[in-house]
């Protein structure tokens, strides 16, 4: 799973892709509304799902 924003917007989108030999291929994407500005240096993973500080909250997105 991946993230990506556009500066001073409140959305990011939501890429998921999976690995097939040696290239990645995209298996989905969807674009997210967020409570604020979306902080790149705090995004986490784990046990498949990525949280993303957005504002003064921290966000939960399932895999």
């Amino acid at each position: 799973m991946l993230t990506r924003r556009d500066h001073n917007k409140r959305s990011v989108e939501v890429i998921r892709a999976e690995l097939t030999g040696t290239a990645w291929a995209v298996t989905g994407r969807r674009r997210l509304r967020v409570p604020g500005r979306v902080v790149m240096r705090c995004g986490q993973g784990r046990d498949g799902s990525l949280w993303l500080r957005a504002g003064n909250s921290w966000l939960r997105i399932e895999a």
